[in-house]
Order: structure tokens, then C-alpha cells, then sequence
């Protein structure tokens, strides 16, 4: 699993995680997780929208997001699916949680100059 550097914005509970050094070419959007990709399809990035929601339902019990000391993301790829597996670590505890997203294998329209 990769460890990956975090932003968090309180106000607007927004949670940006990424691999320092990366860039993103593509994302795929589902609900409030942002998911990113570079150019070979290596996971570079992720944001999660109403993050305190997001982990609270991930892992059913409410977390306070700036106690989480790191995020660790491995991405397993399968037929027409990608499962990002994350690796929460708070003080106390670690949590451990799956995200199923489709694997585009078609360039999106937005992306073609």
C-alpha cells in the first residue's frame, strides 16, 4: 500500500489525499469520492467530499478526520472494476475499508483536443 499525503479543509469538510509528485490526467466521479488517475492508470489522488459523513457510514462509527494520522490506498484491479482498498490509522485504531469503481477503458470526450 502507498501512503498518501492529506489536505483537509474543515469548513468545508472536503478531505484531498494524493501521492506527492503525481499528476493527474483523468478522474471518475461517484456521489462524493473523486477519484484520479495519471496517464497509465496508477492511482494518483482522491478527494472525498463531506469527508465526516463519507468515513462515518465507510466504518459506522464517527470519526474525527483531523485525528487521522495516515492514509494508506492500494488499488486492485478486476474485470471491469478497480476496488481502492484504504488503510485508515487514527491514534488508537485502524480501519479498513473498500471503494468499488468501474474501470473506464474508453477516453472521455472531455479529455480529447
Amino acid at each position: 500500500m502507498k501512503e498518501f499525503k492529506m489536505d483537509y479543509d474543515k469548513e468545508n469538510d472536503d478531505l484531498l489525499m494524493y501521492l506527492d509528485g503525481t499528476e493527474s490526467f483523468g478522474g471518475v466521479e461517484l456521489g462524493d469520492l473523486i477519484v484520479d488517475f495519471d496517464k497509465k492508470g496508477n492511482l494518483v489522488g482522491m478527494e472525498i467530499l463531506n469527508a465526516s459523513v463519507f468515513f462515518s457510514k465507510a466504518i459506522s462509527n464517527l470519526i474525527e478526520i483531523t485525528k487521522i494520522k495516515t492514509v494508506e490506498i492500494e488499488i486492485v484491479n478486476f474485470r471491469n472494476m478497480s476496488a481502492l482498498q484504504m488503510k485508515i490509522n487514527m491514534p488508537n485504531q485502524t480501519y479498513r475499508y473498500t471503494v468499488l469503481i468501474p474501470r473506464i477503458s474508453q477516453s472521455s470526450p472531455a479529455l480529447m483536443t
